[in-house]
């Protein structure tokens, strides 16, 4: 396994594999303070203006049509009167150059943010023009990337610093910031550049690791290890080629995918996807101050059933755990499972129910996808009680739970699990990483863990029960994909296998042959 798997939103369909490049951006640094307001300061930033709106130019002639629209909003921001106006008052007030600058650029940024949604995108643009006319000023050059093939990591890239970027080297972009949406993902998919953007601890990626970058499923593998690196060289292969049409092929189980965002259902499908077996919703509520509204929530969860009509969409509530600090949540700091699991969103009920509502109406608004809910990580029977009771008064038709722990497969617990339930999903992971007692980060175990004796029993016995209850049963580790492990759930009796939708044309190739 990686030593860190990290998540974000996936853009596009593609996949990379190549060593890090990190960028950081340079933020403001004073000038000497002999520049305020004077007029060699207003001569030196109407330069400054003139070099980058060069730039644009010049950047213009080579990008398509969209890259160009884009790259002319930004030159009408360079031209407009009022910017300059603004910069000359800050000089007037006192301020050097660069803080006339950027203060004035700040300002046009806050009135498209206060717009909101596309405007308030659209303001981080403005931000990095403005960084661009920074770098003029103090004179810095452009970055020189690598000239081996290499995946760019940074807080954030403007629409110039992209365009830039599609004469280098680069195969795949990684950003902490940023959105599906931006104008940066837009020259993304135009580059076809394997991207995820909003990445969760991006920061602990270092120059020159290997990184696996799957925008299919938002995941970010870094230092993968070697069955990793196999499975993804040969879904680029897979990529390259006629992708497998998986909806032709007699396959004896559903494949669906492990999705991180609503961006990322265009990609499952055109991998063939037959439905959704992990959604992940960590991504709302990752970095952010106070929890989502239940508006924000409504709307990304019916974006996501919008595009999968007449298919089973399965999705985990909020999973909680010490890798993912969240400051609007209380922590759980008692027990095996402290701050993870369905026991984290015990200790905070509003957050549970304000998910599980905006589910629940996501799902009214399209009834012609088939929304299944699961709790994460629950420890006994009770919770599993708690939560399908919980969500069935809400309006979710269709409840389950994951199994991850030992502890709730034992058989007198698995039965009174599977009469409450409409359905089970194994998560591979956690359940092998807790059964055989191994660290959660840094470990270098194959995927081949999970064939190991104790945790096959397990993955056996919950899939009898399940099977004998006649709920179904599906597979959403990272073993899914791992095509002897999935010969053994298949024996077992499980329905779906769950798994990054770039990897499913080769899994299903290998289960039809």
């Amino acid at each position: 396994m990686s030593e860190r798997v990290l998540v974000g939103a996936g853009v596009g369909t593609g996949v990379s594999i190549a060593s890090a490049f990190i960028y950081r951006t340079d933020r403001y640094v004073p000038w000497d303070s002999e520049a305020l307001g004077s007029t060699r300061g207003l001569i030196a930033i109407k330069a400054a203006l003139a070099d980058v709106a060069q730039e644009i130019d010049k950047a213009r002639e080579s990008t398509d049509e969209e890259s160009a629209d884009i790259l002319d909003a930004l030159k009408l921001v360079l031209e407009d009167e009022s910017l300059m106006e603004n910069i000359k008052v800050r000089l007037a007030d006192g301020a050097n150059s660069q803080r006339a600058v950027i203060g004035a650029f700040k300002s046009a940024a806050q009135v498209l943010a206060q717009l909101g949604d596309y405007f308030a995108e659209r303001s981080n643009d403005i931000i990095e023009l403005g960084e661009r006319v920074i770098d003029k000023l103090n004179g810095k050059q452009d970055s020189v990337w690598p000239s081996e093939p290499f995946v760019l990591v940074a807080d954030n890239l403007g629409p110039l610093e992209m365009v830039k970027l599609q004469s280098s080297s680069i195969v795949g972009l990684v950003t902490s910031l940023g959105s599906p949406t931006s104008h940066t993902s837009i020259l993304a998919r135009g580059m076809n550049l394997p991207t995820v953007v909003s990445v969760s601890g991006a920061e602990f990626i270092q120059a020159g690791d290997q990184l696996i970058v799957d925008s299919s499923s938002g995941q970010v593998f870094v230092k993968p290890d070697e069955i990793e690196i196999a499975q993804y060289v040969n879904a680029v292969a897979d990529i390259a080629q006629e992708v497998v049409d998986v909806q032709a092929l007699e396959l004896p189980v559903k494949l669906y995918a492990n999705l991180g965002s609503s961006s990322e259902g265009a990609a499952a499908l055109s991998f063939g996807a037959q439905g959704v077996g992990l959604f992940r919703t960590e991504l709302l509520f990752l970095g952010e101050k106070v929890a989502p509204s239940l508006e924000t929530q409504v709307l990304e969860y019916s974006r996501l059933l919008d595009q999968f009509p007449n298919q089973v969409v399965i999705v985990r509530v909020l999973d909680l755990d010490t890798d993912k600090p969240l400051p609007f949540l209380k922590l759980t700091e008692t027990g095996k499972y402290a701050n993870r699991g369905f026991q984290a969103l015990l200790a905070n009920p509003e957050a549970l129910i304000t998910q599980l509502t905006a589910l629940s109406l996501a799902s009214q608004k399209h009834p012609e996808a088939k929304l299944w809910v699961m709790a994460p990580m629950v420890s006994n029977a009770e919770q599993a009680v708690q939560f399908v009771e919980m969500a069935k008064k809400l309006g979710l038709e269709t409840v389950g739970v994951m199994i991850e722990v030992p502890e709730v497969c034992e058989p007198e617990v698995l039965e009174q699990i599977v009469n409450v339930v409409d359905f089970l999903s194994i998560g591979t992971n956690d359940l092998t990483q807790y059964t055989l007692n191994q660290d959660r980060l840094g470990s270098t175990q194959a995927l081949s863990m999970v064939r190991e004796p104790e945790v096959l029993e397990l993955i056996r016995r919950v899939t009898e029960f399940a099977t004998k209850a006649g709920k179904p049963i599906g597979i959403c580790g990272e073993a899914a994909s791992d095509f002897e492990s999935a010969k053994l759930f298949i024996e077992y009796g499980v329905s779906s296998l769950s798994l990054s939708p770039a990897l499913i044309p080769g899994l299903a190739r290998e289960l039809s042959s």
